[in-house]
C-alpha cells in the first residue's frame, strides 16, 4: 500500500505516470507472491515435476533412440547378406524401416507410443507401422507417461489459476481494493500491474523446464544427423506457444477475479473451467470430430485396400489385366512369343503389377490421413474456448510427433519401398533369361539403407496453423475479458 499511496500523486497522469503505478502495483504483487510460502511451495513443487519428467523423457528417448539403431544395423545386415537368390525373392525377403525417435519427443511423445514405430517393406504391398510402445507398456512406460508436455498443458495452468484467483476479490475482501482505486489509480493500470506479475511468475515456471530442454536436446540429439537449429526454432516455438496458452490463463483468472463476489466464487468458477479445459473439451471435441470426419476400422481399410487390388494381377497369370498386358507388350515389342522378347516379360509384369498398387495404396492412405488432418482441425476448431484444444497439435506438431509426423514417415518408407522394388525389377527385366536367375550380394548393397529426415520447423508450423489461429484467439478474447471485467471496478 505504501508504494501506491506515493505513486498516485502522478494520478492525473500521462504515459510514465501510469507506468510508475504499474510497476508498483506489479512489485507489490511481486512480493506478496514471494512471502506466501504455500505459493513458493507450489511453484517448487511444479518445477520439479516439470524436471522430473523431463528426466523420464531424455531417458526414454535415449532408450528408444539406441534400440532403434542397433535394430537398424542388424535388419541392414539381415539384407546384405542374403546371399545369391533371385531378386525378387529378396523383395519379399524385405527390409524394416525404423523412425528415428525426434528429439523434441522428449518433451511431448505426442502420438508415437500409439502408432508404429517400424514399417516392413516388401515386395506388392504397402504395410501400415507395426510395434506400438503403448501396447506393451508396462508399470514403467506409464511413469515415463508422464511428459512435460502433460504437466505443462493440465498442471500448469492450474498454478496459474491458483495464483491469480484472489488478485481482486481477496482486495476486495480486506477492503484495500477499495483505499487503492480511492486514490485515482486507475482499474486498467491495476489489472495490467497484477498480470505483470502473474506473466513473471508463470515464466518463472516456464523458464527451467524449457532450459532443460535446450540442455537435453544438445547433449542427446546428433549433430550429423538432424539440424541443431531446427531444433532450437522448434523449441522457441513451443515455449511460445505454452507462452501464450498460459497468459490467457492469466487473464481469465484476473477477470473471474475481479468479477466474483469474493474468492471463493472466484476459485470455484475457475476450477470449473480447468476441468473442463483439462478432461472435458477434449474428449468431447475428439467424438465430434470421429463423428464429422469418419476414419475406418482397419479391417475396413484392409479390406478397401483388397478390393481394390484384386484389379491388378499379381501373380495371376489368368487375370484379364495380366492377358491384356501380355497383348500389349508383345504389340510393342513386335512379337508374337514372350520367349521372343528382348527383355524379360516377368521383370515388365512385376513393374507393372507394383505401378498398378501404387496408385491404389496412395489413394487409401492419402484419403486416411485427410482424415485425420480434418479430425485435427475439427478438434483444434474450440481452441480459442478451451486452449488446450489448441495447445495439443501445435505441440504435437513442434515436437515432430503429431500425425503429420508420422505420415511423412511412413511416406519416406513407401518411397523407399518403391526403391527397392523398381531396383530388382529393373534388375530382372534386364538380366533374367530364365527361372533360375540369381543376383548377387553386390546388388542389396548397392541399394542403400533406409535413411529419414523429418521436415524442418516450418512445414510444422504451416501444418498448425488452425491450433495457432485458435491459441491467439484464446489471449485475445480472455484480455477482452480481463478488461471490461476490471472497468466494473469502482471505488465504492
Amino acid at each position: 500500500m505504501s508504494d501506491l499511496a506515493l505513486a498516485p500523486a502522478a494520478a492525473p497522469a500521462g504515459a510514465p505516470g501510469r507506468w510508475r503505478i504499474i510497476r508498483a502495483v506489479a512489485a507489490r504483487e511481486w512480493l506478496e507472491m514471494r512471502r506466501d510460502r504455500r505459493l513458493v511451495a507450489l511453484f517448487a513443487f511444479a518445477a520439479l515435476l516439470m524436471l522430473a519428467a523431463l528426466g523420464f523423457g531424455a531417458a526414454e528417448n535415449a532408450r528408444i533412440g539406441r534400440e532403434r539403431e542397433a535394430a537398424a544395423q542388424a535388419d541392414r545386415l539381415l539384407w546384405t547378406g542374403q546371399g545369391a537368390k533371385n531378386p525378387h525373392a529378396a523383395a519379399h525377403f524385405g527390409q524394416y524401416a525404423f523412425k528415428p525417435a525426434s528429439p523434441l519427443a522428449l518433451a511431448d511423445p505426442g502420438v508415437d507410443p500409439y502408432v508404429g514405430t517400424a514399417v516392413w517393406l516388401e515386395a506388392h504391398k504397402q504395410n501400415e507401422a507395426q510395434f506400438r510402445p503403448a501396447r506393451d507398456g508396462g508399470t514403467a512406460a506409464r511413469l515415463g507417461g508422464l511428459s512435460l508436455a502433460f504437466i505443462l498443458q493440465v498442471v500448469a495452468p492450474l498454478v496459474v489459476l491458483l495464483t491469480g484467483f484472489a488478485s481482486f476479490s481477496g482486495e476486495r475482501e480486506s477492503g484495500a481494493l477499495r483505499q487503492v482505486l480511492s486514490l485515482g489509480v486507475r482499474p486498467q493500470d491495476l489489472l495490467a500491474g497484477k498480470a505483470l506479475a502473474l506473466l513473471g511468475a508463470a515464466a518463472a515456471l516456464l523458464a527451467p523446464a524449457f532450459l532443460a530442454a535446450a540442455a537435453a536436446v544438445a547433449l542427446f540429439a546428433d549433430p550429423a544427423k538432424l539440424s541443431l537449429a531446427d531444433q532450437y526454432l522448434r523449441l522457441l516455438g513451443l515455449a511460445l506457444g505454452y507462452g501464450v496458452y498460459l497468459t490467457g490463463f492469466a487473464f481469465l483468472a484476473l477477470g473471474v477475479s475481479a468479477l466474483a463476489r469474493d474468492s471463493r466464487a472466484a476459485l470455484v468458477a475457475l476450477l470449473a473451467f480447468w476441468l473442463a479445459n483439462a478432461f472435458v473439451a477434449p474428449r468431447l471435441s475428439a467424438d465430434v470430430a470421429r463423428a464429422l470426419a469418419p476414419t475406418p476400422t482397419a479391417q475396413e481399410f484392409r479390406a478397401a485396400v483388397a478390393k481394390d487390388k484384386a484389379k491388378t494381377f499379381g501373380h495371376d497369370e489368368t487375370h484379364p489385366a495380366f492377358i491384356a498386358f501380355r497383348e500389349e507388350t508383345l504389340k510393342k515389342y513386335g512379337v508374337s512369343r514372350v520367349e521372343d522378347l528382348p527383355v524379360s516379360f516377368r521383370g515388365l509384369t512385376l513393374r507393372r503389377d507394383d505401378e498398378a498398387g501404387y496408385a491404389i495404396y496412395d489413394s487409401h492412405f492419402g484419403a486416411l490421413q485427410g482424415a485425420f488432418e480434418k479430425q485435427d482441425a475439427l478438434r483444434a476448431a474450440g481452441g480459442f474456448l478451451f486452449p488446450l484444444l489448441a495447445l495439443q497439435p501445435l505441440s504435437m506438431a513442434l515436437a515432430g510427433t503429431d500425425s503429420r509426423a508420422q505420415f511423412d514417415f511412413a511416406s519416406a518408407a513407401e518411397a523407399h519401398r518403391r526403391l527397392i522394388q523398381n531396383e530388382v525389377s529393373d534388375n530382372i527385366i534386364h538380366f533374367q533369361r530364365d527361372e533360375r536367375y540369381v543376383a548377387g550380394p553386390e546388388l542389396w548393397k548397392r541399394i542403400a539403407a533406409f535413411s529419414y529426415a523429418a521436415p524442418g520447423a516450418g512445414v510444422a508450423l504451416a501444418g498448425a496453423r488452425e491450433a495457432i489461429a485458435g491459441l491467439l484467439g484464446w489471449l485475445a478474447l480472455t484480455l477482452l475479458f480481463a478488461v471490461v471485467a476490471v472497468r466494473r471496478l469502482r471505488p465504492i
